[in-house]
Parts: structure tokens; sequence; C-alpha cells
């Protein structure tokens, strides 16, 4: 992508550039995978991922605002909004088939970038996504109303792993207000009803996961006008990075669906 400046949020133009990571630019893929993440989640969480991909798949991955190199960056008031400004970023680089991932807030982001390329007239091939209630079947939650403790507590629960990095004071006062920024962004998410998509949905739940159960994420069906599939896998809510090759394995598996015709547009 040549970084065209697309939309402005705050006086500031957002680019491709600004909103998207290629680790390993694959100029001859077949298809791009889109990837957002989790709350408190950046750019590097699917670092990893690119050596498990084969050479037909270009992962891309979603930068938000307010974290690593994007430090300072503030994010928008709105689940709706931060969604704006990732599918206008995105729409000149769906020149070819794409899919789009989503893990926890990640799969609500995901959704609703798809769902205004689509009305741009980018069909998308697969939107997966993973660990999240679909939008209308939501649990109300106000963790990011909470004490630092109890925010650190909600996050630890669902990652043991992420422990060690609010023990460093310097670390914790960093990342801290991020997640609660996130936190603030999808607990406040509440379309009135679901919008309906075209691509193909695969919703992903893990058994362990107290964060969705299959009932929930059965709701993503209502979701779209195109084929619904519902994957239950073992472990909890970061099974894709307790078992990271498992997951790309199946979600490899998953990508190989017919592409729409292309171009997108006429």
């Amino acid at each position: 992508m040549n970084g065209t400046d697309l939309t402005t949020r705050q006086g500031r133009a957002v680019r491709y550039d600004d909103c998207y990571r290629v680790y390993r630019p694959r100029p001859t893929a077949r298809l791009r995978l889109v990837c957002f993440p989790h709350a408190g989640g950046s750019a590097s969480f699917y670092q990893r991922w690119v050596q498990h991909f084969p050479d037909w798949v270009e992962l891309v991955i979603a930068r938000y605002p307010d974290r690593e190199d994007r430090l300072g960056e503030s994010l928008p008031d709105t689940l709706e909004q931060l969604a704006d400004e990732f599918a206008a970023a995105l729409a000149p680089a769906v020149d070819r088939p794409t899919a789009v991932f989503g893990h926890s807030m990640g799969a609500a982001v995901a959704y609703e970038v798809t769902r205004r390329l689509e009305r741009r007239g980018k069909n998308l091939t697969r939107l997966i996504l993973s660990a999240h209630p679909a939008p209308h079947r939501q649990r109300p939650n106000t963790v990011h109303r909470m004490d630092d403790e109890g925010l650190i507590a909600d996050v630890v629960g669902l990652n043991a792993a992420s422990a060690a990095r609010f023990e460093d004071p310097a670390i914790r006062q960093l990342v801290l207000p991020t997640i609660r920024a996130d936190y603030r962004l999808i607990e406040t998410y509440r379309p009135a009803s679901p919008g309906l998509v075209h691509a193909p949905i695969a919703a992903v739940i893990n058994l362990d996961d107290r964060e969705v159960d299959a009932d929930e994420a059965r709701g993503w069906s209502d979701c779209t006008t195109g084929d619904f599939e519902l994957r239950e896998m073992p472990g909890g809510h970061f099974h894709l990075v307790d078992q990271d090759r498992e997951f790309v394995r199946w979600l490899v598996t998953a990508l190989r669906v017919d592409p729409p015709s292309w171009p997108s547009t006429p």
C-alpha cells in the first residue's frame, strides 16, 4: 500500500500504514488475513503466527492507537468510530481475496469493520470471530470502572501469563490506561440490533472460556446472510496463544473457502 490519506480524526490523516502492520509481506499471496487483537492487545500479539502460515496467506495485523509505535495517539470515543477508521484505511488493500479475524474485543471490531467494508462494495471471503458473544448477546459489564486492582484481576483471570507485566510499576502505569480504554470501548458497545454481513462467519469458542458460551457464540449466525460455523476447542480464553500452532492450522483450513468473484466492485 502507498499510505494514501483516507480520513481524518483530530486533525490527523489516517492511512493504511498507520493502522496495519505486515511483518512479512507476501506480494504474491492469494489471500490476505486481517487480524484484530483483544482489549489491551497489540500488533506484536500475532507476530509469532507469521511463521506458521503458508506462503499463499499474507498476515495483516491491526495496530490500535495508544500502544507500541502508536503510543500517545488517543483512542476514539466508541468502538464504532474505531471501526470507521480501520475500515477506511483497509478498503484500498482489499484488492485480492481477504478474510478478517478478531479475538475477544477484536471480534466486535472485525465484525464492524466488515460491515463498513461491505457498504463500500468490498466483499470478504470469511469473517472469523473468536472468544466473543454476538453483539446482541454481549453481557453487560463495567470492569472499566473498577479500580486498578479490579481491572488487573480481570485481565489476569483471562490470561494468567499476563500477571508478570503488572509487577513492574513503570510498565503497569504505562499499560493500564490503554487496557481500561479498550475495556470501555467494548463494554459500552451496544448495537441496537445485529446488522447483517454477507461474508460467511465462523465463530470459535473454547470450552473453558468463562467469557462466552456456545449459545452466545451461536448468536453470530443472526449476523450473516452467508454460511455459519461454530467451532468448539479445548482450553481457555487465550487458547490461540497456548496452542498457537494448532489454532493456526485450523485457521488455515477455515480460510480455504471459494473466494467471491474478483474484483469485488465492477
